[in-house]
């Protein structure tokens, strides 16, 4: 539920405003300056227009391996996602995502392609989560948690049941609805609240485009009062189409 809440509206690596992509390059450095800061490479390429695949480096280690497809708002559809496990070695998970009105299936697959179960995610009228419904191969429920929204307290009721609907957890959080503060003239996020926090800590995005109206780099900065962290740098090299 809380991924489902927190989902904020920045820039997708693998998404251009204008022109076509033959290869995306994209290298960031996590936590700069702090003592468990990282580097992060991930080279995307597109086999076809609707396919793309990844390859993630963490210290130049290759950690995790992707190929997904999108639809024409460039949400996800089908994904298959091969990680490396520390202890298990490589792992790999599969499954797809069916959007409609006010709802979400997840639809988590076995590795021959066979349904697993589902996670069902409903909607209000303001796009915010209120239940998650997991259900078997037979549509039965097995799981659920929902929300409930108190915009003017900027709260949250969170509450999971078992099978036989018995409650076991029941938390009121914090919630801002409103999280967005600005955007540039590109559409881009730049400043915002994170949404299921109660502090009032902002982040900032600086951004450098290219010619095309692309963006390059991303600077992600956290403001606490007068103190400024900046915690992700991140640099995007597009190799694109020629027509």
């Amino acid at each position: 539920m809380h991924t489902e809440i927190s989902r904020i509206d920045l820039p997708k690596d693998y998404v251009l405003k204008n022109g076509e992509a033959k290869e995306i390059i994209i290298t960031s450095k996590v936590n700069p300056g702090q003592d468990f800061s990282y580097y992060e490479k991930t080279n995307y390429t597109f086999p076809e227009k609707s396919i793309i695949r990844l390859k993630r480096y963490k210290d130049s280690e290759l950690v995790s391996t992707r190929e997904f497809s999108v639809d024409s708002l460039n949400r996800v559809l089908k994904n298959t996602v091969r990680f490396k496990h520390k202890a298990l070695g490589w792992k790999t998970s599969k499954y797809e995502t069916v959007y409609g009105d006010k709802i979400k299936d997840l639809k988590m697959l076995n590795l021959d392609g066979t349904l697993n179960y589902i996670m069902r995610v409903i909607f209000n009228e303001n796009n915010n989560p209120i239940e998650i419904r997991t259900l078997n191969i037979n549509n039965q429920l097995i799981g659920l948690s929902t929300a409930e929204y108190n915009y003017s307290s900027n709260k949250f009721i969170y509450k999971v049941y078992k099978e036989d609907s018995s409650i076991v957890l029941n938390k009121t959080e914090s919630f801002k609805k409103d999280y967005e503060i600005k955007r540039n003239e590109y559409g881009d996020l730049i400043e915002f609240y994170w949404p299921t926090s109660s502090s009032e800590i902002k982040y900032l995005i600086e951004y450098k485009y290219d010619d095309k109206g692309n963006w390059t780099k991303i600077k992600k900065i956290q403001v606490d009062g007068k103190k400024k962290k900046t915690t992700e740098i991140k640099s995007r090299k597009i190799k694109y189409l020629k027509n």
